[in-house]
């Protein structure tokens, strides 16, 4: 059978209306439940802006004498000095190749979904690996080892890793995102080789909102990272632990960095989780990856979801997408 026209055309409208749906479910940091700061620059001139912040505030004074001046008594405060943060939006893209043999053979629904499943996994991952990029480090630059990153570390020293993962503990609002386009498909016909090329775009980006080099007075920290082994199954001296969660989360709450329903959120990479249930599964400590009986199985799932989740105060997330195998340099 000969693919025509109209078949092509059915194909390029079933990935188009399908694309955006695919990319939202796949992408995890614009999500508005995780991010507080989302901004559509779509028709805006330019490919950056700049997010107002406000100065940190100290406590006020609560011991004025009358006919003081309430503004310029040093014990008063700071006068209200907002600075700011640029946030630039970049292309990500993706393609592929359907071959005319692929829709005869293929059938046009078993295409369509394929082609949508690559397309919009491979914009939304590079969606997500800029993100956590520019969380712990505030920019887009591959890190390399643990001196690119510019956030606390709540975990391990570098020279205690040979390679380190990083888990991300951090307020929904010390991560800022931008759209400048939504995922966009377009379709040219080979017919020199006799397939169809498909490409689909988005232009997004990420800025760190509060981050600050130097904790001091003045100073807010609103993300923050927990450096651990690379390696699945680790030791415990180098694997993660729910004590570093608390601890980046008592950081944040001294900082008074927002919170979303009470929580933080904390991402973590497979071998991070594994450490954390074999914390949880209390069957020979950390030393054994086994999950015990059924009971104790739902008995880690209810720590895990509500009472680890509660009494620590994060949110757990998993993603492949957290920058690894970073150097101890």
């Amino acid at each position: 059978m000969a693919i025509g026209t109209s078949t092509v055309a059915e194909l390029y409208s079933n990935v188009v209306s399908d694309l955006i749906p695919f990319f939202d479910n796949a992408v995890l940091l614009p999500n508005p439940a995780i991010l507080t700061h989302n901004y559509n620059l779509e028709g805006a001139i330019g490919n950056q802006m700049q997010i107002p912040l406000s100065n940190y505030w100290p406590a006020g004074n609560a011991s004025l004498s009358d006919n003081d001046d309430i503004i310029t008594s040093s014990a008063s405060g700071t006068d209200f000095d907002p600075s700011s943060v640029s946030l630039s939006v970049s292309k990500k893209g993706a393609g592929s190749t359907v071959s005319e043999e692929a829709l005869e053979d293929g059938g046009l629904a078993t295409v369509s979904n394929a082609i949508v499943t690559r397309l919009s996994g491979a914009i939304a991952k590079a969606t997500d690996v800029e993100g956590f990029r520019v969380a712990v480090a505030g920019n887009t630059t591959v890190q390399t080892d643990m001196a690119n990153v510019n956030t606390p570390n709540d975990g391990y020293a570098a020279g205690d890793l040979t390679g380190a993962s990083l888990a991300i503990v951090m307020s929904p609002e010390g991560l800022a995102y931008a759209s400048k386009r939504e995922p966009t498909v377009k379709m040219f016909n080979d017919v020199k080789s006799d397939n169809h090329q498909m490409v689909a775009t988005v232009r997004n980006g990420f800025a760190q909102l509060r981050t600050d080099a130097v904790a001091g007075p003045g100073q807010q920290n609103f993300i923050r990272h927990i450096a651990t082994s690379n390696v699945i199954g680790a030791a415990a001296s180098i694997s993660a632990s729910l004590d570093q969660f608390s601890t980046s989360v008592a950081n944040l709450r001294a900082d008074n960095a927002p919170t979303q329903g009470g929580l933080y959120f904390a991402f973590v990479t497979p071998e991070q989780e594994l450490a954390l249930a074999k914390e949880l599964n209390g069957v020979g400590g950390i030393s054994s990856g086994s999950i015990g009986s059924i009971a104790q199985d739902l008995a880690n799932d209810a720590l895990l979801q509500g009472l680890i989740t509660q009494a620590i105060g994060c949110q757990f997330v998993r993603s492949n997408n957290l920058p690894r195998d970073l150097l101890s340099a």
